[in-house]
């Protein structure tokens, strides 16, 4: 798709610029406020604890975290032929039933049997009108090891492109491919991050902390007043962070209109990091989550413009 660079045009991600939010915005066309799904991990009101997302870890029935109808699961009951293929571990997970319910799932575990799939799936018996949900992760997935300006990223994003200009050669004659992403990424700097497990400023009032290095929810101990919460991590991070009031954020819009199901789980201290500044909880994120080099998550253009590519084969 690289010939097409100079049609391309751009979009703007979600608030938080990450998986959850961004798939949930493309399988459902609309925000984190009414889909639920805010971040890589948040609070489940249910039961009080810190949920994984992605992983679906902690979270109830995903019908009922994301009660949005999906845009696939309605082209389906109108008669489409919908399919997704995928590796084998996403077929029925939380996150698929939340965010991008309603296909039929295609086990294929490379990039390459997914085009391949995509391909047999468009040009095979069946209706008329046929729509393949195709996702590709590796180079994200990349992004985070290496940085997005390692030569790894590089040969990821080239393996990716060679594929997508194959299967426009593959498909059938007229059929509209449309390419994007769900967020952007940066490098992060690591010698300006803080870790509130240890840090005296941070960690005070603080329960738990959702979200991810660059977006944070989060959620006071009982007993205690957010905003004494919020003044001390202003404090703490100055320029390094945007830090707002649950309410604030809510009425500003950062996660669109939000459900009345959905507002428990936002934090109730909502933080969006500047620069290329993080914030980790070495009580939940790893040694080697803490070194990522590539994160994403908050406000910059970096993280939340994702390029739009639309081409007829």
């Amino acid at each position: 798709m690289r010939e097409r660079d100079a049609d391309a045009a751009t979009l703007t991600s979600s608030f938080p610029s990450t998986t959850a939010a961004g798939l949930s915005i493309l399988g459902t066309g609309t925000a984190p406020g009414r889909t639920g799904m805010l971040g890589y991990t948040q609070r489940d009101p249910a039961t009080g604890r810190l949920a994984a997302v992605v992983q679906w870890k902690d979270l109830g029935d995903p019908a009922d975290v994301q009660r949005e109808p999906t845009v696939l699961e309605t082209l389906a009951a109108a008669g489409v032929a919908v399919s997704a293929p995928g590796p084998r571990k996403f077929a029925g997970s939380g996150m698929s039933q939340a965010a991008l319910r309603g296909p039929v799932h295609v086990a294929a575990e490379t990039f390459e049997q997914r085009v391949d799939a995509t391909a047999a799936a468009l040009r095979g018996p069946g209706p008329e009108r046929r729509l393949v949900y195709l996702y590709q992760g590796d180079v994200d997935k990349t992004g985070h090891g290496f940085g997005w300006d390692s030569w790894q990223w590089g040969d990821a994003l080239e393996a990716t492109d060679r594929e997508l200009r194959r299967l426009l050669r593959s498909v059938p004659r007229g059929t509209l491919v449309v390419v994007t992403a769900d967020h952007g990424q940066i490098r992060a700097d690591l010698g300006t991050q803080w870790d509130v497990a240890t840090d005296p400023e941070l960690r005070p009032g603080v329960a738990l902390v959702g979200g991810e290095p660059r977006a944070l929810h989060v959620y006071a101990e009982p007993g205690t007043d957010p905003a004494d919460v919020a003044a001390r991590w202003t404090g703490r991070l100055g320029d390094h962070a945007v830090v707002l009031l649950r309410e604030q954020a809510v009425s500003g819009g950062w996660f669109g209109p939000v459900a009345e199901h959905v507002l428990p789980a936002v934090g109730d201290v909502v933080v969006a990091m500047t620069g290329a500044a993080t914030v980790v909880d070495s009580r939940v994120h790893s040694p080697a989550a803490r070194a990522l080099p590539g994160v994403h998550g908050s406000l910059t253009p970096h993280e939340m413009l994702v390029p739009l590519l639309v081409a007829v084969a």
